[in-house]
């Protein structure tokens, strides 16, 4: 470059000396300072050269990424394991997009880019049924397990057997009578001689226990079962909250401000498990990081050796216990 001395300087500058002058030697230093997480090797940050760093970003092309409505872009890869599992799973509801601040749904036509044949064929198949059992007025034959659409009495007719049954007990068609109870069920197979009445008793107590923990969703009307918690429960079928006590929807936590969060055998059980992780928080405080020898315990104030186990119960043992001939002969 003649007569531009100064530019062709700068040219050269910025080609060979630019990035040592920048203390980066032809490396890019990713993650935190190194002197301030020098006690974690976790945390040391390593030095990648250019030349591994800059062909893997350019290898992560549109194809290894996905667009959803909402414009969030996530890993291909990612979001065939989330839609795979919820598909096997049957938890469809949850197919939304992944960032906690959205809800938005995953849409059929990326599903069926991200599913296998057989996977969106049984997504489809769930879908469809999980779309029926959200409608109030429609139930499924007893027989033939067609869905079926009941008017205001519960009353519904199968359009493939003609059977016409009960919207609600599944039951023959009893117009202005009420659903037998599940007792009543038992009591009647009792008397037509199909039934003993031990075999009856015994059913009996079977369905007692079994409807003491279960409730029905008051969306898609499938039955829950409560192992334990609180009595905020949300419905694996349709996602739908739901009161365990009254059984009614809810949204949030202001329904309980009338009715009971917690029943008293769970917030035992919740007390329990409070007092449990306390102890096991004071146990572990119990071992000083300056002094791994002995463990001290604050409930029977015995000190155990790390190296044989042994309880040291005298003060003067302790201090010559550790490493000597009693502790290895232990």
């Amino acid at each position: 470059m003649p007569g531009q001395e100064v530019v062709y300087q700068w040219v050269e500058w910025i080609r060979n000396s630019s990035l040592a002058n920048l203390w980066l030697d032809g490396k890019i230093l990713l993650g935190p300072d190194i002197h301030r997480y020098k006690g974690d090797r976790r945390a040391i940050s390593r030095s990648l050269s250019l030349e591994c760093v800059i062909p893997s970003m350019l290898s992560y092309s549109s194809s290894n990424f996905i667009k959803l409505p909402c414009q969030h872009l996530y890993c291909v890869k990612c979001m065939e394991t989330l839609c795979k599992m919820h598909v096997k799973e049957g938890t469809l509801f949850q197919l939304v997009c992944p960032d906690t601040k959205c809800n938005t749904s995953i849409p059929h036509y990326l599903l069926k880019r991200l599913l296998s044949k057989e996977e969106f064929e049984r997504w489809d198949r769930l879908a469809l049924e999980k779309a029926l059992d959200s409608m109030s007025d429609v139930v499924y034959c007893p027989k033939c397990v067609v869905g079926c659409v009941e008017d205001e009495d519960n009353n519904a007719e199968c359009p493939k057997c003609s059977f016409t049954f009960c919207g609600f007990c599944k039951e023959l068609w009893h117009p202005g009578k009420q659903c037998l109870t599940p007792e009543q069920k038992l009591q009647r197979r009792r008397g037509s001689g199909r039934m003993t009445e031990r075999e009856v008793a015994q059913e009996l107590a079977n369905v007692r226990e079994l409807y003491k923990d279960v409730r029905v969703c008051p969306k898609c009307r499938i039955a829950i079962a409560k192992c334990e918690g609180c009595n905020k429960m949300v419905c694996g079928n349709c996602g739908q909250f739901f009161c365990f006590r009254c059984g009614k929807a809810i949204c949030g936590y202001s329904h309980f401000t009338n009715c009971r969060l917690f029943e008293p055998h769970d917030m035992t059980d919740l007390d329990r498990q409070m007092d449990e992780l306390q102890f096991g928080n004071q146990m572990r405080n119990q071992l000083k990081p300056d002094d791994e020898k002995y463990i001290f315990c604050m409930v029977c104030a015995a000190s155990s050796c790390t190296m044989c186990k042994r309880i040291i119960t005298d003060r003067r043992m302790k201090s010559g216990h550790w490493g000597s001939s009693e502790c290895y002969s232990s």
